[in-house]
């Protein structure tokens, strides 16, 4: 009674796979994961397995099938698809059917009571709704009609980002803080990422919403773990396995059915039970995580997309090539020297030594940064009239 059949193994482990890649996906190129497995994963998955498949294909198929799967990758990756989107909708509402199904008739139960429906229906709510802004909002495009605006939003610091850029595909002024998506072809103000599970950038218009959503759908995460244990624990009493008795295989005696063998029966006769489980179980850690990442550089003042040009600041720090230099009109900026051309640098200059050293200077404090992110500055694009 205590093992798991072969069919709601199979199951289960196929589901974990599928949750531990997403979960690479989502976390394997933060900061936190530097140096790890799940770095090591994410460099596998998008690097290093599709340029082992690209020279397979090329060494043994024809070039017009290595074609199509290139164009079939870049379709995936490379650009702008609802395909990643819809998955993300169907498994979370596949989810959310198994609940309903299996789980929500247990409700309310001796653990929990009746009015817990209301805390359900809002964090379902909140999470849904914040995901169906975060995808359908301008995430901050800039482009002709808005772009002087979108340059006056934020200065330039001379480290991460200097005057009058110019975007090379968009050919247009590139105002600070912003990035080119290469998927979707345009520049974004404060461009964070590119989410492919959102089908959409975030920016400075839809980050509160993305954040919002991350945010409750940890809540969701965590409250559902919560409900499902006391739908297990409910469960145990109606089955009549809290005071079950089985035969030991070794002794032969009649012995109490310990707990875990008991959630193991429970599971086995309820695979979608088990599956919602599984589920659980390997997002809530990576979405709480990913959660706590997103709102901690939100409280520093930079973004996902900075955290990058950070670290390469870092590097130079470490390199000894950073200094703080003055110029002619006794103004000072950073400037990067490299080791050879230090000797011939005769500027008044100081050497980095410390990223602490470096001024942020987008960085407002913990809840000014919060306060600016919920409720940005308007720089849309002005909406088309139209006229008879």
């Amino acid at each position: 009674m205590a093992a798991i059949s072969v069919f709601t193994a199979c199951w289960v482990s196929a589901l974990l796979a599928f949750s531990a890649w997403v979960f690479v996906l989502l976390l394997g190129r933060n900061r936190m994961f530097r140096g790890t497995f799940v770095e090591q994963a994410n460099i596998f998955c998008m690097q290093t397995l599709p340029g082992n498949v690209d020279r397979w294909l090329r060494a043994g198929i024809s070039d017009a099938f290595v074609r199509r799967a290139e164009t079939l990758w870049h379709t995936l990756f490379g650009r702008r698809n609802p395909v990643f989107q819809i998955f993300a909708i169907v498994l979370y509402l596949l989810g959310l059917t198994v609940f309903m199904m299996e789980a929500a008739p247990m409700i309310p139960n001796r653990y929990v009571g009746g009015w817990q429906w209301i805390t359900i229906a809002l964090t379902l709510a909140v999470n849904i709704g914040t995901y169906a802004v975060a995808c359908w909002v301008d995430p901050g495009i800039v482009d002709a009609t808005n772009v002087d605006q979108a340059c006056s939003l934020f200065k330039p610091d001379g480290l991460l980002y200097f005057q009058d850029h110019v975007c090379r595909t968009c050919h247009l002024r590139k105002p600070a803080r912003s990035k080119h998506c290469s998927a979707c072809g345009r520049c974004v103000q404060m461009m964070d990422h590119h989410c492919m599970w959102l089908n959409n950038c975030i920016g400075l218009n839809n980050a509160r919403w993305f954040l919002g959503f991350l945010v409750s759908f940890s809540t969701v995460c965590i409250y559902g773990s919560y409900i499902f244990a006391t739908v297990l624990l409910e469960l145990r009493h109606t089955r009549g396995l809290v005071y079950a008795m089985v035969r030991d295989e070794n002794s032969g005696e009649l012995v109490p059915l310990s707990f875990r063998a008991s959630i193991l029966y429970l599971l086995d006769e309820n695979v979608l039970l088990a599956v919602l489980l599984v589920l659980l179980l390997i997002l809530t850690p990576a979405i709480v995580i990913f959660s706590a990442y997103q709102l901690r550089i939100v409280s520093l003042g930079y973004t996902s997309n900075e955290e990058t040009k950070w670290l390469n600041v870092a590097d130079d720090i470490k390199d000894e090539v950073l200094f703080v230099v003055e110029n002619d009109d006794g103004k000072t900026e950073y400037a990067v020297i490299e080791k050879e051309d230090q000797p011939a640098d005769h500027r008044r200059k100081r050497l980095v030594i410390d990223l602490a050293q470096v001024d942020n200077q987008y960085h407002r404090g913990a809840w000014a940064n919060l306060r600016f992110l919920m409720s940005p500055p308007a720089t849309n694009r002005p909406k088309k009239t139209h006229t008879n």
